[in-house]
């Protein structure tokens, strides 16, 4: 860590640089993500014990949360199996008792000793008809001068921690920080008077404090609450001043759509659902509009996002521009290059591919065409924004499964003339959720699925039952001309893993009960050459069973894949196991989805899997996914001065979002720049929270 830093701004002080941390320490606090003094007081607890309302242990029921307090009457460490120890402890408050069980943590043995006072909280369950806890919060109450003034407390935080870094001595640390004015005096006020006043919210100091060590639940909930609102108010503050940015941003006029899209969408042996039809209006009015377009297409798998952006791709070669699509996997841009290419070239619409497999000789005729304006629709990967790659005249670009690329990468494409700009994204996010994570994008939602579709049935089973849905899936391979996946969440057999591997199932079942079904096999290290070929013996027929990793989660349209096994469906999220249900049942025939878990799987992953069967909406599991996990940081990469919604939720806080749009938006249309004298703490935060993010005329 470099021993340089701005004496000026206290907040970006390096840690090791405050009294009792220095280099080591520094070290350690760097693995929870704070590397600066603000990142510290940042830092928030991920809960409390409540010191002041322990229940009485034989008051306790199972399934009940709550904080108990006793003397540790008895503990011992238990190793059932290799690589797992139990280490149990029996509490005792003279009115029952509770056994506290830990996993895997034996350091705990020398820190919970026979007769020590503990305070814990967590879910109350029954084992073998005893009241036990298991991995609760908890704390060792001792009574040396240096711990009353936190257990004078009625709430004492906990907070996440790493190697080297306890609890006492982080709440100490950041006691010490707190009463230091030369931090803390830093800490200005970001948000205008009148709103704390209306909301009846703590200034920024003091909610900060009152989230560290509060003074009672009502101080700590509206300190929470102002500070959520903090988070979710700069990502909302971004997206207003990108998007104010860009309405004052002159854009392509595209007119048209009679000479080559009205021909295109006849000749589709499919009626646009009404939803596509709004959402291509809506797209068209953009491109017409004299501005420049940048809007979120989103929509379920197999909504026909596709044939949308191709419409809207049509409209600017139409205006007599390039457009280009831009798709995260070569297979996934091979296909559509494949299925698009010929009607499109029908057209007169000159279309070519470009991806990191294209041999030299053919890349730099396409280089050439393209820059001499020669093709009008160019198919790729990110091969599309390396170095060389110059449009002529490029009016359109879309970006399929825009999260898997970049901010960066999307602005290369933008500076090729500012063209309109399309993402889209198959991942179903609720609006509250998009609104956070793309305020500057117009968003379009196609919310309905192409009549006609058969049924798709989810089928929660288990390992014990692969052979006989291996026997289901042969019978029906070799009656019928279908296809069938199998998934496995690895390539290779882990060692300290034990999961199914695609590599070696294969091996296994080609030449046992698929022995007289013509396999293939595809997966992330394979060359895209190869996968590609893979795929194309599956989609012709050649083979009729493809055993695959995740590498075919995105975009693969095959309508003849009815039938999917998923081996360890506990392994992947749910909008991943969606996105993989969502390869099949693309054509007219009834299809089937059989998960596989092992036989032992734990409550949380039994919920989410029944939860995956209950619903075929992805909005739905979107929303499920995002409750049972969190939000996460929402950009990816963590910045300095501001945890990326630890406290917020953008499902649960929705309310909230929408106000925190409101009030970025009103605000950026007041002062765009953020000059005004009581705004220059929110401007100095958010350029500390955003560095190069901040696209913003003016700052920086």
């Amino acid at each position: 860590m470099s021993a340089e830093f701005n004496k000026e701004q206290p907040l970006e002080r390096p840690c090791q640089f405050i009294k009792g941390v220095g280099p080591r320490r520094a070290e350690d606090l760097s693995r929870l993500g704070i590397e600066t003094v603000e990142d510290l007081l940042l830092h928030f607890p991920r809960s409390y014990l409540d010191l002041g309302a322990p229940e009485p242990l034989n008051r306790l029921q199972a399934g009940q949360r709550a904080t108990v307090r006793g003397r540790v009457m008895a503990s011992g460490e238990r190793q059932p199996r290799r690589g797992m120890r139990i280490l149990s402890v029996l509490l005792e408050d003279g009115h029952g008792r509770i056994t506290l069980t830990f996993f895997n943590q034996p350091y705990l043995k020398k820190i919970i000793r026979n007769g020590v006072e503990v305070i814990a909280a967590g879910e109350v369950s029954l084992f073998r008809s005893a009241l036990q806890m298991v991995s609760p919060e908890f704390e060792i109450l001792e009574s040396e001068p240096d711990s009353r003034s936190m257990l004078e407390r009625p709430l004492l935080p906990v907070y996440p921690l790493t190697r080297g870094v306890g609890q006492r001595w982080l709440r100490k640390l950041l006691e010490r920080v707190l009463a230091m004015p030369e931090f803390t005096g830093e800490l200005r006020e970001i948000l205008p008077q009148e709103w704390l006043t209306e909301m009846d919210w703590p200034g920024r100091i003091d909610a900060i404090r009152q989230l560290h060590f509060p003074a009672d639940r009502g101080s700590l909930e509206r300190a929470r609450t102002r500070l959520k609102f903090d988070e979710l108010f700069l990502l909302q503050l971004l997206g207003a001043l990108r998007r104010k940015r860009r309405q004052e941003e002159h854009g392509i006029r595209l007119t048209g759509g009679d000479r080559l899209l009205e021909p295109f969408l006849a000749a589709l042996p499919f009626e646009l659902t009404d939803s596509q039809r709004k959402v291509l209006k809506r797209i068209r009015e953009d491109l017409i509009s004299g501005g420049r377009m940048n809007r979120l297409l989103q929509g379920d798998v197999g909504s026909g996002k596709t044939v949308v952006a191709l419409a809207a791709l049509i409209i600017a070669v139409e205006g007599n521009m390039q457009s280009a699509f831009m798709v995260p996997l070569e297979v996934l841009a091979r296909q559509h290059n494949q299925k698009w290419a010929i009607p499109l070239e029908s057209l007169g619409v000159r279309t070519a591919l470009l991806t990191g497999g294209t041999p030299a000789r053919e890349k730099r005729r396409i280089l050439a065409e393209l820059k001499s304006g020669e093709i009008d629709l160019l198919f790729g990967t990110q091969a599309l924004i390396q170095e060389g790659v110059d449009f002529a005249r490029l009016g359109l670009a879309v970006v399929d499964e825009q999260h898997r690329f970049g901010v960066m990468q999307r602005a290369h494409l933008l500076s090729q003339g500012m063209p309109h700009m399309l993402v889209m994204s198959a991942t179903p996010i609720p609006r509250s959720l998009a609104m956070t994570l793309y305020g500057d994008l117009d968003l379009s939602i196609i919310d309905e699925l192409p009549p006609g579709r058969p049924a798709l049935v989810t089928r929660l089973s288990s390992e014990s039952k692969l052979p006989e849905i291996y026997s289901f899936i042969r019978d029906r391979l070799l009656k019928e001309d279908e296809r069938a996946f199998l998934i496995f969440p690895l390539v290779e057999e882990g060692d300290k893993l034990e999961l199914k591997s695609a590599k070696e199932e294969f091996e296994e079942l080609k030449s046992g009960v698929f022995a007289d079904i013509p396999c293939d096999l595809v997966h992330g290290r394979m060359s895209p050459a190869a996968k590609s070929e893979a795929l194309e013996r599956f989609r012709s027929g050649e083979s009729r069973l493809l055993m695959a990793t995740t590498v075919i989660e995105v975009g693969i349209d095959i309508p003849e894949a009815t039938l999917m096994v998923i081996h360890n469906p506990e392994r992947f999220g749910l909008s991943q196991l969606h996105q993989l249900r969502g390869r099949i049942g693309r054509g007219t025939r009834k299809s089937y989805c059989m998960l596989a878990p092992p036989e032992m799987l734990g409550e949380s992953a039994g919920e989410r899997l029944t939860s995956f069967v209950r619903h075929k909406d992805g909005f739905k599991l979107a929303e499920e996914d995002l409750k049972q996990r969190g939000p996460g940081e929402i950009f990816g990469a963590r910045q300095h001065g501001r945890p990326e919604l630890s406290l917020a939720h953008p499902l649960l806080d929705a309310e909230l979002v929408e106000l925190a749009r409101i009030r970025a938006r009103a605000l950026t249309d007041d002062d765009p720049e953020l000059v005004a004298v009581d705004l220059r703490p929110l401007r100095s935060l958010l350029l500390r929270a955003y560095k190069d993010r901040l696209v913003l005329s003016g700052v920086g």
